[in-house]
């Protein structure tokens, strides 16, 4: 069986194997169509072939439920390879500039999209297939090299069984180097020098990795989370179908999601018809939950005791679950009401399996709070369960990363749609055609035509204001469309001979 010790390279070889990458990509900096697909169709297959034993090991490590890992990274990941697959020719396709003004109309000028070159993609352990994989496969299909940070810290079994599936693939370390270990292999990773940096995790950790990146000008993606609200409210139409799916997406795995609805706001006018469907729901959802069951528990005993330790502290009641097993590190899905912005529950975010219930009267006034509050003004997710227009223009004055109505958690598992946060709960996306906008550079690639010297030369030396009246005069005319020598040619014939007749008068 494959350790870390036979998988993972010595901390004083990172620079080096950095070095041989960046190498291996300036040989080759433009590769073909072709040689891009066949790099995701062999990561496809190893996914395939490995996808029982990847789950696997995610149950082992922190009893993940096989079925939410399948549904929720698997599915994901192999459709975003699919997508892209297809899309390759289009997605990377030189885009044409059509309209320009009349100082431009005789130059030809596309935008190509280039690739960067190394990528760094430092991963997460809750969800650690998707947000991966989902990154790799976009930075690679856009003709990047990739240098992969996985937790194995956090899910061990999982990096180890990843690492080995990857290796399949024949991209390593050619295009694709795997790194496993704890924080000093990130910290060694982050002192080096990439091209773009693709940081998922605490805003703490953010930070840290923005300032290692300003010290190589290197851009970054970060996805950093945040406390995503969930706003149910009197003008819901269907409340059983929207606590079902709220429940849902606060409670898969353990509540340890980024975009988990984090705190559920609701209207006063319907709170105890939604507690009692709340408690309707749960029941039918978890009518068993205990270590034994299939109810993913928390990663480690940190997380554990930061946990149960907001329930300690928090002035709100527990109407649901409560029991946690600090041997197991299990801790029942557990829902809290009587809580206010100003509660434990509160102060970050939770990242577990706990939602507190926050009784509002005044739409206007608690979005206009969550609008003013650090910590709560930006977060990765925002959730709205009303069928009234008006509520929700309200609502969506909350800046977010993404914005879901009736519905939690699929934006971000979905490929055709961009992925990422704002403010502070993080900055640029990716997926599907968005990961190749965030991968390549967008390259102006400008010709001037020496036939059009005579209709450019006004803008020589020696300047006069004759020339400057003209140019004025010039970037009045409407946009104008291509022009070649052919399109011209009549013009300048007729000019010419105009000039010849007048001479001659």
């Amino acid at each position: 069986m494959a350790t870390l010790d036979n998988i993972n390279p010595p901390l004083k070889e990172i620079p080096s194997i950095i070095d041989d990458l960046r190498d291996s990509f300036l040989k080759v900096p433009i590769r073909r169509q072709s040689d891009l697909r066949k790099d995701l169709h062999s990561i496809r297959k190893a996914l395939v072939d490995d996808r029982e034993a990847l789950a696997k090991a995610l149950y082992q490590d922190f009893h993940r439920s096989v079925q939410e890992t399948f549904v929720l990274e698997y599915e994901c990941v192999i459709g975003e390879i699919d997508y892209l697959s297809r899309h390759l020719g289009s997605l990377l396709k030189e885009d044409k500039v059509d309209e320009k003004g009349a100082l431009f109309s005789t130059v030809k000028a596309n935008v190509e999209k280039i690739p960067l070159g190394i990528i760094l993609i430092v991963t997460p352990f809750n969800y650690p297939l998707i947000l991966s994989m989902s990154p790799v496969i976009g930075a690679l299909a856009a003709g990047n090299s990739v240098a992969l940070k996985l937790p194995y810290d956090k899910c061990p079994r999982f990096c180890v069984q990843l690492t080995k599936t990857l290796l399949q693939t024949g991209l390593c370390p050619r295009r694709l180097a795997v790194f496993n270990g704890g924080i000093p292999e990130s910290s060694a990773l982050m002192d080096q020098h990439f091209d773009k940096i693709v940081f998922t995790g605490s805003g703490r950790t953010g930070r840290i990795v923005l300032e290692k990146a300003a010290k190589h000008l290197t851009p970054v993606v970060l996805e950093l989370g945040g406390k995503s609200p969930t706003f149910l409210t009197s003008k819901c139409n269907n409340m059983e179908k929207a606590i079902r799916r709220i429940l849902w997406g606060k409670f898969a795995n353990a509540g340890q999601t980024c975009v988990a609805p984090d705190y559920l706001l609701v209207e006063d006018k319907v709170y105890n018809e939604a507690i009692v469907a709340i408690k309707k729901i749960y029941k039918e959802l978890f009518p068993v939950v205990s270590p034994d069951t299939d109810f993913t528990h928390v990663v480690d005993d940190r997380s554990f005791e930061r946990l149960t330790g907001y329930l300690a502290h928090t002035s709100g009641g527990i109407i649901l679950g409560g029991k946690a097993d600090p041997s197991t590190r299990f801790i029942e899905p557990t829902v809290v009401d009587g809580v206010d912005l100003t509660d434990a529950l509160m102060k970050e975010e939770l990242f577990g399996p706990i939602l507190p219930i926050v009784r509002y009267s005044n739409l206007f006034k608690v979005v206009n709070t969550i609008r003013t509050t650090p910590g709560l003004q930006t977060p990765l997710a925002l959730y709205i369960f009303s069928d009234s227009n008006a509520e929700r223009e309200i609502i969506r004055t909350i800046n977010s990363g993404g914005l879901c109505i009736n519905e939690t958690l699929m934006h971000a598992g979905c490929y055709a749609t961009p992925f990422g946060g704002v403010g502070s709960s993080g900055c640029g996306n990716y997926h599907g055609k968005y990961s190749i906008k965030t991968f390549t550079h967008e390259r102006v690639v400008m010709e001037q035509p020496y036939w059009a010297e005579s209709l450019i030369k006004l803008r020589y030396p020696p300047y006069a204001f004759s020339k400057i009246n003209l140019s004025l005069r010039l970037a009045q005319i409407p946009p104008m469309p291509n022009l070649t020598f052919w399109d011209v040619f009549p013009y300048i014939i007729i000019l010419t001979i105009g000039v010849m007749i007048g001479r001659s008068l």
